[in-house]
């Protein structure tokens, strides 16, 4: 886009989501059913329960609004038929609670539908986590990464454990970025 488009007050789309979904979009193929994509959006946050979107929940929306178009599916099709569909990992992690719970509760039944069998969280995701011990994850890393452990580098993991992994043995194939690391010399 080289100029401001009212679009996102249409179809509700964050204007930052906006430029992610389009770029999504042409990544999958797309590009040329973007009018379409962005139609299904509003589709698609109907069907999720009209949801507060934010960073992450309005990836969820746009997933399942680019999951519809590539499907040729409308809201009703995917009502009906969302107990045979092979939705986004970002949905049905939505539908299990992993990102919380959406204000007004998860729509129903689609989210027993899309979730079948898989296990659900209803409260805060983290309520029911037993206490993590940050001195004894910061040994693990050590251990297994070999390196000097920074308290952001225990942070990044404990929220997410496979990337930090990834980062840390980018880090270790490719030397170490020591620039991000505040304090240290």
């Amino acid at each position: 886009m080289k100029s401001g488009n009212a679009d996102i007050y249409r179809n509700e789309i964050p204007g930052g989501q906006y430029t992610n979904l389009q770029f999504q979009s042409f990544s999958l193929g797309l590009g040329s059913q973007f009018e379409e994509v962005k139609k299904a959006y509003v589709e698609a946050n109907q069907l999720l329960g009209d949801i507060i979107k934010v960073t992450p929940s309005s990836k969820v929306v746009g997933d399942l609004a680019q999951f519809m178009v590539q499907n040729k599916l409308n809201a009703q099709q995917v009502e009906e038929r969302a107990d045979e569909l092979s939705f986004p990992k970002s949905v049905v992690e939505f539908f299990q609670g992993f990102i919380g719970q959406p204000y007004g509760g998860f729509p129903e039944p689609l989210r027993s539908k899309v979730v079948k069998q898989l296990p659900a969280i209803d409260g805060r995701p983290g309520e029911t986590l037993p206490p993590l011990d940050f001195d004894a994850l910061s040994t693990e890393l050590t251990e297994k990464h070999g390196t000097f452990i920074s308290d952001v580098d225990v942070m990044s993991s404990a929220l997410y454990p496979k990337v930090f992994d990834d980062f840390a043995n980018f880090r270790k194939e490719y030397g170490l970025w020591i620039a991000y690391r505040p304090g240290y010399s």
